[in-house]
């Protein structure tokens, strides 16, 4: 018995031995590893070379070939966009490019660049004279216009490069002096946009863009008398009961009772398209329209509405066809957020609890009846057998005729 222990006891030992052994040689390793990454030089590294660049809006593409040392990490560009104003652009040693941002003109720019290797040396500078194109501001600048509008004014303008542009207005107050008064942000190829809340008397407007760079535009500035708009009085809209209209689970004059998280409404449930109409009392030039489907958790999901159409009326055909109708616009709602069906951000229930809002075009002509043709929500498309559609409240601005 004693000999057995004896025997367990020496075998655990060589055991533990062994161990050792080799968690010391794994040590040893990772310490020449990390040694070897930490070991550092006072040698420069060589420059770049074959220099030469491609210009872009409101930048340029900078090519080079790398120097033939084994240590080279990365390659910096550094640069002036204009006095004091500095930045660097860093591209690691598997691209043999970088691309230098943010000039607001097309002059003359130089770059200097440096090599960098593991140790933090850098290279002797090389310094190379580039020429942008002209920026996305510039670009966007000379296609800016903007007219009268309801309430203030409607702006556009073309932006190519989909550049992050800000849009800034001023108006002049009563003392004659610039007062900041709204701002659009946006990075689509084109943007439109609706000034409000202007008083309809001679406003002096000025209207420029900048972008994240501070680079800013001239001011086009012009003298425009908005367009008077108010809130469409809903105690005149009536329901216009009309062959061919489509099965309604609610009751149509809860469309306009200016309850939005409750009630009635819409809710088709027959086939699509789905047609609805109402008197909104006087005929009227429509400047907008905002709507409420379901927000309770189902927003820009199962019956909320994705597609359709809006269609005006001054002498609509009692037999419920589209003669005496005119399109007002085709309209598309677009989850702000644009996450996948099921998931909400704080902005989408946000925006379908405040009401999605479409603007109308100017040159609809004044109309009384309106008529709201769905095509298809976000869990039916369009031409559905059987298919459900909710809109829960409807409200539209713009200016009586008498």
């Amino acid at each position: 018995m004693i000999k057995n222990m004896k025997i367990l006891k020496t075998r655990h030992k060589n055991i533990v031995l062994l161990l050792c052994g080799v968690i010391f040689m794994l040590s040893s390793c990772d310490k020449v590893e990390l040694r070897d990454n930490l070991e550092q030089d006072d040698v420069a590294p060589g420059s770049v070379t074959d220099v030469s660049f491609e210009g872009l809006p409101g930048a340029a593409k900078i090519n080079y070939s790398l120097p033939d040392d084994n240590d080279v990490l990365y390659v910096v560009g550094e640069y002036n966009i204009r006095t004091g104003v500095g930045y660097n652009v860093k591209s690691s040693y598997y691209n043999n490019s970088l691309t230098v941002v943010g000039f607001g003109t097309t002059d003359e720019y130089t770059v200097d660049l440096y090599v960098v290797d593991r140790s933090g040396n850098r290279s002797e500078k090389t310094t190379v004279t580039i020429t942008p194109l002209p920026s996305p501001v510039q670009t966007a600048f000379e296609t800016l216009d903007y007219v009268q509008g309801f309430g203030g004014i409607y702006l556009t303008f073309e932006n190519a490069a989909k550049a992050n542009l800000v849009t800034n207005v001023l108006v002049k107050d009563a003392h004659g002096e610039w007062v900041e008064y709204d701002k659009y942000y946006t990075a689509l190829p084109s943007g439109a946009y609706s000034v409000r809340g202007v008083d309809a008397v001679p406003t002096t407007f000025g209207v420029s863009i900048y972008d994240r760079w501070e680079n800013r535009s001239d001011t086009l500035i012009r003298e425009i008398t908005p367009i008077y708009e108010a809130q469409l009085d809903k105690s005149k809209f009536t329901t216009l009961a009309l062959p061919g209209d489509g099965v309604n689970a609610w009751t149509l004059s809860g469309l306009w009772n200016d309850v939005t998280a409750s009630g009635h409404g819409i809710s088709s449930t027959g086939s699509f398209p789905a047609r609805y109409n109402f008197d909104i009392g006087t005929r009227s030039k429509l400047s907008r329209f905002k709507f409420w489907g379901v927000y309770d958790g189902r927003e820009y999901s199962a019956g909320n509405i994705r597609e359709f159409e809006l269609w005006g009326s001054n002498d609509p055909d009692p037999q419920g066809s589209f003669d005496g109708w005119e399109l007002i616009g085709l309209y598309t709602v677009a989850k702000p957020s644009g996450l996948p069906e099921g998931e909400l951000s704080a902005d989408d229930r946000a925006t379908a609890a405040a009401g999605i809002e479409f603007e109308i075009s100017q040159d609809v002509p004044p109309v009384r009846y309106i008529r709201i043709n769905i095509l298809s929500t976000f869990a039916s498309p369009r031409n559905a057998a059987n298919a459900q559609a909710w809109m829960r409240e409807i409200t539209f601005w713009g200016q009586e005729q008498l």
